[in-house]
């Protein structure tokens, strides 16, 4: 169990370097060293979750706020107990890797994103940067399948 961990903390990972390598402005929300193996949370400040979702809901299973508000239309009472600003949680999204996400899986999921965003980035308003901002805590998980 100890060593899939590690090696879905790996596919994380990576999945992480790659987007912020290609889009520096997006926030990690979590503590960089103890969160789940399997969960990665952003925020795309500026651009709002639903405009992302929009455009790939037919290409990758992504969602919104929190696990623990699936379902609700309110923001998450997560994210605001994290002191988020409503800019970060309209542009939160929540990304779920396991066990059997392949690499090529993490590299169309991440090209799919990458492309998005830039495309939405170059049409909207924009992303914000905050670049002094520290790392917050995010607590759920996410089913392996």
């Amino acid at each position: 169990m100890e060593a899939d961990e590690k090696a879905i903390a790996a596919k994380r990972d990576y999945l992480q370097t790659q987007l912020i390598q290609a889009i520096p402005e997006i926030v990690v929300n979590g503590n960089q060293h103890q969160r789940l193996a399997g969960n990665l949370h952003l925020s795309l400040p500026g651009i709002p979750n639903s405009t992302i979702i929009a455009r790939i809901r037919q290409q990758l299973a992504i969602s919104t706020g929190s696990a623990c508000s699936s379902g609700t239309v309110t923001p998450s009472h997560v994210l605001r107990a994290m002191n988020l600003s409503n800019d970060f949680i309209d542009g939160a999204l929540r990304l779920g890797l396991g066990k059997f996400t392949t690499k090529q899986e993490i590299d169309k999921a991440a090209e799919i994103l990458i492309e998005v965003i830039k495309t939405t980035n170059n049409v909207g308003d924009g992303l914000i940067n905050y670049p002094f901002l520290s790392v917050v805590a995010v607590v759920e998980s996410e089913s392996e399948t």
